[in-house]
């Protein structure tokens, strides 16, 4: 309870000073980075869809499963020139995250200096419905991707991939509108995948 209490204090806090993205990044574009290569020629909508609902189900087992909602997002999240994929999923990511070698991470309570994704799962930013997560893979094409994050206790309503600038390069990122109307932004630093606030075009 303290917790939920020190980060709604903390959010109030930073809502109420300038929000802004950070101080060398930009608003997204609509268009991904210029290295990042398309889809393959041919491919049509229906059979990236397959594409996508297989590589979820291979990568991250059967606790979870996508939400129709939302579509798939593409984009060169960590800037190696091969297409990413980030996809909304519901269900528990707990169980499959050792056997599927993907890494739980809470990028938003991160911020708010609680790290520990596991344990903040105790402490969900949403009060009703079911759970959202936004699972990522890089270099989702290959037979044997590079990585795979589950990101748990983001805050979202709407979400999106976009590009903005960061430490003066174009990369992929992911912008979400919250319950309350604030703009915000995931992106990769070079280590890992930071929250900021932030808004879109």
């Amino acid at each position: 309870m303290q917790r939920g209490i020190a980060r709604f204090i903390l959010l109030a806090a930073l809502v109420w000073l300038a929000l802004g993205l950070p101080a060398d990044a930009a608003p997204p574009k609509s268009s991904p980075p210029a290295n990042l290569a398309g889809p393959p020629a041919g491919e049509t909508e229906a059979q990236r869809m397959e594409l996508v609902r297989a590589t979820v189900a291979r990568e991250f087992g059967s606790h979870l499963t996508l939400v129709p909602k939302f579509p798939p997002m593409f984009g060169d999240f960590d800037g190696d020139g091969a297409e990413d994929l980030a996809v909304v999923v519901s269900g528990n990511p707990v169980p499959d995250a050792a056997a599927h070698d993907y890494k739980l991470i809470d990028p938003y309570d991160s911020f708010f200096g609680y790290g520990d994704a596991k344990v903040m799962l105790s402490f969900p930013v949403t009060v009703s419905g079911e759970g959202r997560y936004v699972a990522i893979v890089h270099q989702w094409r290959s037979a044997h991707p590079k990585m795979k994050f589950v990101i748990v206790n983001l805050p979202f309503e709407q979400i999106q991939s976009g590009s903005a600038r960061w430490k003066k390069k174009l990369i992929s990122a992911l912008f979400t509108i919250d319950s309350t109307g604030l703009h915000a932004q995931v992106f990769w630093d070079g280590r890992k995948y930071r929250w900021a606030a932030g808004g879109f075009d």
